[in-house]
């Protein structure tokens, strides 16, 4: 089986064309085994390449315990430069479908690959939280353990929630990611973006959804933006700081997301 391995800040995807996969392979299978960081290729999730109905691409992703999900905002710019590289777009403009509905999205760089995506509008009561009926779940104060925090939940392609704290260490995220992840709120689990405002920017670590730590959220970007801006925190213009580097967020009648995609390598793998 072809494959190729890409990252967009350092949050890595498995990229595998629909027709590389055996009829009789199930993609939550191929995820966790492609996927799995000692005796597979290693990545924190599986984009596999198709096309819908009406031929456009489509982006279908599964995270790398196997689970499928919706949308990927990094792996989303990682599979724009896949069909780019591949000859699967003719112009800059793209429109890709996800599990989130049709995105567009438009190249702005080649060298560096730069892409940016419209990203739609965020949910604060869709089905996947499941808090009140009647209000949203923002700014709720909720107590984990022996810490309190205050929460924000909203879908941004897939399930986030938003906490600004004062300590993102990964030994905090570790604890307290995977206990967040697995309220009662969240009948399918929520991605966790812990956030704190430093010099102008946005620093955030993410507690992926059927990941765990990852080195950078888009989606979550996005949500964290979203946030801080209705916060009164940050204004609509965000630059979102992670560990190998920035996403620009631009929040208007939609929200954009500004961002790289690499190319790490290529090869095959036996299944």
């Amino acid at each position: 089986m072809r494959f190729e391995k890409y990252h967009g800040l350092g949050n890595d995807f498995i990229i595998v064309g629909k027709g590389e996969i055996g009829a009789d392979l199930k993609y939550s299978e191929l995820a966790k085994k492609i996927c799995d960081r000692k005796i597979g290729i290693g990545a924190d999730g599986l984009i596999v390449v198709s096309k819908d109905e009406n031929n456009n691409n489509e982006m279908i992703f599964y995270n790398a315990d196997g689970s499928f999900d919706t949308m990927c905002g990094n792996g989303f710019r990682c599979f724009c430069l896949y069909l780019k590289n591949h000859n699967l777009i003719t112009k800059d403009d793209l429109v890709v479908r996800t599990g989130a509905g049709l995105l567009k999205a438009k190249i702005i760089n080649c060298d560096p690959f730069m892409v940016k995506v419209n990203m739609g509008r965020e949910n604060y009561h869709h089905e996947s939280i499941k808090f009140n009926f009647q209000r949203e779940l923002f700014n709720e104060k909720i107590k984990v353990e022996d810490k309190e925090f205050y929460i924000s939940s909203l879908f941004m392609g897939t399930t986030h929630t938003v906490i600004f704290v004062e300590d993102i260490s990964n030994e905090f995220v570790d604890k307290y990611g995977p206990i967040i992840n697995d309220l009662d709120f969240f009948p399918i689990d929520t991605s966790v973006n812990f956030c704190k405002i430093e010099e102008g920017k946005l620093r955030i670590k993410t507690w992926e959804r059927g990941v765990g730590r990852t080195l950078a959220c888009g989606t979550g970007s996005c949500a964290a933006a979203i946030v801080a801006e209705r916060l009164n925190l940050m204004g609509n213009n965000v630059v979102v700081q992670h560990l190998l580097g920035e996403l620009e967020i631009e929040l208007g009648e939609d929200v954009y997301m500004i961002g790289t995609g690499v190319k790490i390598a290529s090869g095959d793998f036996e299944n």
